[in-house]
């Protein structure tokens, strides 16, 4: 899971001066939505999740092409990361490895960052909190409140000026943080260098893999039963078996906010896994339905995944 974080995190800002200080929460997170795909900008963040601390460089920019995103670990295993407006390049050199596929707009911690308010305001509560200091900069603290046990909440704290995030917490059940993203230095404007291509050399021995792009399909020979208020199908896709490894269908539900994927493969009953476990933000929950182990995991609470979990239902021929 720690090597797909720079796809989880990437997305984190924006660029120019919002023209007149917004006056209600929807007003700063428009501003937020727009922010985030128009800034040039460089600064290093730090992660925080359960006991472990990530921290990245990021460098942000945009053209009459679009956006381009570079990400670098800066502590544990070394990894990498470029998007632009199509596609994403993963690179693990410790792993020897290099992903290539296609880009996901509102995915993972990106979701936050371009949501519909209007959509999400019959499952979430959005509110001014007040105003403080975050990376040396005035920030107006947001607070995104679910409405119900099935769903996480947020805190943002967007800058002043221009409406960027510099300080994201994911809020748990009982309304602690139970991860935080925050900037430790930023660098705004001209002044953010370009995004290089991503270096590959010396990657000709590494395992390259291209995963073929998510695509809203229907589902097949399986159906979601009594899912959370406000949850769907938003992408399915399906990965051939091959080199020992069984085929596995891949679905992602959401509210438009919060999201699990379901991954589906075929499995023996003394193989599969059935209970719960949890990682930080992260829950997943297993259960072997006939002969597919389903597994479901999100940033979002055990009761979520649970119920999708038990609502998952096969209807194909044995």
């Amino acid at each position: 899971m720690i090597r797909y974080l720079p796809l989880l995190l990437s997305g984190l800002l924006m660029q120019s001066p919002v023209s007149a200080e917004p006056q209600d929460v929807r007003g700063w997170l428009t501003a937020m939505n727009r922010a985030v795909h128009n800034l040039d900008y460089e600064g290093t963040f730090v992660y925080l999740h359960g006991e472990q601390l990530e921290a990245m460089r990021v460098i942000h920019t945009t053209d009459t092409d679009g956006e381009r995103e570079r990400l670098i670990s800066l502590n544990g295993a070394a990894r990498e990361v470029v998007r632009d407006s199509a596609s994403v390049i993963c690179v693990a050199p410790d792993a020897r490895s290099v992903s290539v596929g296609r880009r996901i707009e509102g995915a993972g911690m990106r979701a936050v960052f371009s949501m519909d308010v209007d959509g999400l305001s019959r499952w979430y509560d959005f509110r001014l909190l007040g105003q403080t200091r975050v990376t040396g900069r005035q920030a107006q603290v947001v607070a995104i409140l679910p409405r119900d046990h099935y769903r996480y909440g947020y805190r943002l704290f967007l800058d002043r000026d221009t409406a960027l995030p510099l300080k994201t917490d994911l809020l748990g059940t009982d309304s602690r943080p139970i991860s935080q993203i925050m900037f430790t230095s930023l660098t705004l404007g001209s002044a953010a260098p370009a995004v290089t291509e991503v270096s590959l050399e010396g990657s000709e021995n590494y395992a390259w893999t291209q995963s073929r792009p998510a695509r809203v399909v229907d589902t097949g020979d399986w159906e979601f039963d009594d899912l959370p208020p406000g949850f769907q199908v938003t992408l399915h896709a399906r990965s051939p078996a091959g080199d020992g490894r069984p085929a596995v269908e891949h679905y992602i539900l959401s509210d438009g906010l919060a999201s699990a994927s379901v991954y589906i493969e075929r499995a023996d009953a003394e193989e599969g896994w059935n209970g719960g476990s949890r990682m930080g933000a992260v829950n997943a929950y297993g259960r072997m339905v006939d002969s597919f182990q389903v597994t479901v995991v999100g940033s979002v609470p055990a009761v979520t995944v649970e119920r999708i979990g038990q609502g998952t239902r096969w209807n194909g021929e044995p």
